[in-house]
């Protein structure tokens, strides 16, 4: 039955242009012949909502109303026309109603000052504004009156306004266009934010007034007060973006330790966090840390980070923990040839005999793509020092003094046994 009803009624209420006047009599003379109940009727206005087809829902209404007389089909009619923008019926019904004796609710009257000033009758609209403060002093209606001063520019009255409305709860849309008032058309940007931060320390951060002063600090190129204001914006919307300037901010003030902090709660950049705790040698959480983005990511790279870190953290005389690394850095180079694995692995070989032939053949891999690294060279010369080669060791230490010095203390205890194990040989 519902198709047999639904198609004639879309038929007959197709709107050519915005007016909506003739709309109910003409969906009501198509409906007369036949029978269609409210429930209908009602699902029918609702689908055209949904379809944000604000003129066939008006229609629906209107039929609704002339069948039931139920007021509440009038106030949905004219929910529908406001959120259509048909401001010329809006104000063509109201006035209407009004001559025919009807009192007006204070949505209605509401809904009468917005289409006046979008028909730029700012007389009629602060006339209606007016009367309705003086008959119910709300925020919302102190709000609306606001929006007419602002249509006359003028601001003073405005903010006056909208001061009453603020004072009545501490309303955030208050204090918002109160505070964008002061910082766009006063030209104090300093005294807006101080307003939004006083009730922010005074009632807690919230969405709006917190977007507005991140707005407010970005647009004055603010850093200091951006850092102090987008943590409170991170907490009430941790988004990826968010983060992001969070973590830039604490970057550019050079804020290690809160940027770490952050990090750590909100798993915003592990990648980063992982940086950090390399930089800052802090390898007892560098390595659990690795593990873990190994384990997300599959990335052959992090199990190598975690070898070295492993190694790095651990007394060198633990024989486990020795052959645990070079076993997770043989399967790092079998996936990636990168030099700075190769090398390590080759060292560690080499230093703890567990084969110094394979070593040394790891380190040469890492030389042929960086032939130049001193400390590559250095893994090399030795390999050939544990090989007895002390000769070929020497002239290789030689190009590392070159390329490093001989202040590093590896590169000092290298020389020294290599020299020892020269002079031993020239002896002999």
């Amino acid at each position: 039955m519902y198709k047999v009803l639904f198609l004639p009624l879309l038929v007959f209420i197709m709107f050519s242009g915005c007016s909506t006047h003739s709309l109910s009599e003409e969906v009501l003379k198509q409906q007369e012949p036949m029978y269609v109940d409210e429930n209908t009727l009602i699902l029918f206005a609702l689908d055209a909502e949904n379809r944000n087809n604000s003129a066939e829902a008006v229609g629906y209404f209107d039929l609704l109303y002339e069948k039931t007389q139920d007021t509440i089909y009038q106030e949905n009619a004219m929910n529908a026309l406001m959120k259509g923008r048909y401001y010329n019926d809006v104000v063509s019904r109201l006035s209407d109603r009004r001559q025919n004796g009807e009192v007006l609710s204070e949505q209605s009257l509401r809904y009468l000052i917005v289409s006046l000033l979008s028909k730029k009758d700012l007389v009629a609209a602060k006339q209606e504004a007016l009367g309705l403060v003086e008959k119910s002093p709300t925020e919302q209606n102190y709000l609306i009156l606001a929006e007419v001063y602002l249509a006359e520019d003028d601001y003073i009255n405005a903010l006056a306004t909208l001061e009453e409305a603020y004072q009545l709860n501490y309303s955030e849309q208050a204090l918002d266009k109160m505070a964008v008032i002061i910082y766009t058309n006063m030209h104090s940007p300093y005294q807006a934010i101080a307003r939004i931060e006083e009730h922010s320390k005074n009632f807690g951060y919230s969405l709006l007034l917190t977007k507005r002063l991140v707005a407010f600090y970005g647009d004055q190129r603010d850093e200091e007060g951006l850092l102090n204001s987008y943590p409170h914006l991170y907490a009430l919307e941790p988004t990826d973006y968010n983060a992001g300037i969070l973590i830039q901010l604490y970057w550019n003030a050079k804020k290690v330790q809160e940027l770490t902090r952050f990090l750590e709660q909100s798993n915003a950049n592990d990648e980063l966090l992982l940086k950090i705790y390399s930089s800052e040698k802090v390898y007892s959480k560098a390595i659990p840390l690795s593990q873990k983005l190994y384990e997300e990511t599959g990335e052959i790279d992090y199990l190598g980070q975690k070898a070295i870190y492993q190694y790095e953290a651990a007394d060198k005389r633990d024989k486990k923990l020795v052959d645990s690394v070079i076993s997770d850095l043989v399967k790092v180079v079998q996936v990636k040839e990168i030099s700075y694995y190769l090398n390590y692995l080759g060292y560690c070989m080499i230093e703890y005999d567990r084969d110094v032939e394979a070593g040394i053949g790891y380190v040469k891999r890492a030389l042929a793509i960086e032939p130049d690294s001193g400390y590559f060279i250095d893994s090399l010369a030795w390999g050939y020092y544990k090989q007895g080669e002390c000769v070929k060791a020497g002239e290789l230490m030689k190009r590392v003094v070159e390329l490093l010095g001989s202040d590093d203390a590896e590169v000092k205890a290298h020389l020294n046994a290599i020299n020892k194990c020269i002079k031993r040989k020239n002896v002999k």
